[in-house]
């Protein structure tokens, strides 16, 4: 978010603009974080930087054992939108809203534990030297899970990984998008991070200047969390590439970023590969595969 809103209609007009990309990436996060944790249910959410409060009606949709949210979000304005929307959206989750500056006033950090906590397109936004000791005081006070998102450039992933480094080192076990808790074999330049396709509105394009009626929100994101999860054996971290009989796929392994090479043959392989997308995670990892 911006580090100033000049105006009540600046607060609302980058909440028309860009609140839905938000959402659809928050959504797709945590969406697979509840994937990999099925029996989980969360009760208590706590998000910093929570902006016009997206996480809590996201998350509520999500588990609907959401049973309170605790949003800190230092804009009054955008507190003020984030309000109006909360009028709109389904009940069911109770939402405390605290206006605060959480580098400023670190005692904004208080009332745990939570289940849930969440940094949504906030950390990126933080100086360098703030963004690790955040993590850490936001881990002390997650009972669950935590989940990170940023935007997917490689400023957006660098903060991210760096962000996992911490809580792997604090004893967290990485849920998604990684399918092991090993260093990030990602090479230097390049960067994790992911896609997520959304319906743009009339007025979502006429205030974009689109003619596009749906938009791709990258984004990068790591959920941890303090119980064990079951493994799984690759992620899919680009478009697969579809020709005739043949599919290539780019993975994240416990062995590193390897190229899988599917053909028809390989019949135990075939099915998820035709249903694997930017993004997937894979039970079983292919038979032909090199390092990337």
């Amino acid at each position: 978010m911006p580090a100033a809103l000049a105006a009540p209609v600046a607060a609302t007009a980058y909440a028309v603009t860009r609140l839905p990309a938000t959402y659809a990436a928050l959504a797709s996060a945590l969406t697979e974080t509840s994937a990999r944790l099925p029996e989980w249910r969360p009760h208590r959410l706590f998000d910093i930087g929570a902006g016009p409060g997206v996480s809590a009606w996201t998350a509520h949709t999500i588990w609907p054992s959401l049973a309170s949210a605790t949003l800190v979000e230092r804009d009054y304005r955008m507190i003020a939108v984030g309000k109006r929307l909360m009028d709109e959206a389904p009940s069911g989750c109770d939402v405390t809203w605290h206006a605060a500056d959480i580098i400023r006033e670190p005692e904004a950090l208080r009332g745990g534990p939570f289940d849930l906590c969440l940094i949504s397109y906030a950390l990126n936004e933080l100086p360098h030297a703030e963004r690790l000791p955040l993590v850490e005081r936001l881990w002390k006070l997650t009972s669950g899970a935590l989940v990170l998102v940023a935007p997917g450039t490689p400023a957006g992933f660098a903060a991210i990984r760096e962000a996992r480094g911490c809580l792997l080192d604090a004893g967290a076990h990485v849920v998604a998008p990684c399918p092991h808790g090993d260093v990030c074999p990602m090479a230097p330049g390049d960067w994790c991070h992911f896609s997520q396709r959304l319906a743009r509105s009339r007025l979502h394009r006429q205030l974009k200047g689109g003619d596009a009626p749906y938009e791709d929100e990258k984004f990068a994101y790591v959920a941890a969390a303090r119980m064990s999860v079951q493994p799984f054996a690759a992620r899919v971290i680009r478009h697969p590439v579809v020709r005739s009989g043949h599919i290539s796929l780019h993975l994240c392994t416990p062995e590193g970023l390897q190229q899988a090479e599917v053909t028809r043959s390989d019949k135990a392989s075939w099915r998820s590969a035709r249903e694997a997308h930017w993004g997937s995670s894979l039970a079983a990892l292919p038979e032909k595969r090199r390092p990337l």
